[in-house]
């Protein structure tokens, strides 16, 4: 089963619709290492045990991003 990668920017107590950046991947082991790299492509990043999803911090802006799995 496909999976795509979704982004989203944490504005204070706002959270923005999240927006596609990949699709059509399909390992979730490729997709999950997709996500973790992303993450960790900058300094200030994390894993939120709560969400089951990884953030990082752009300049002042944090993003989340994530996998899920899509019909295909």
């Amino acid at each position: 089963m496909p999976h795509s990668i979704f982004i989203r920017e944490r504005k204070g107590d706002e959270v923005r619709p999240p927006e596609l950046i990949a699709h059509d991947i399909d390992s979730i082991s490729l997709a999950n290492r997709l996500v973790r790299r992303i993450a960790k492509s900058c300094r200030l990043n994390g894993y939120d045990c709560a969400t089951g999803q990884r953030w990082f911090q752009h300049r002042s802006q944090v993003f989340d991003i994530y996998r899920m799995k899509t019909d295909g």
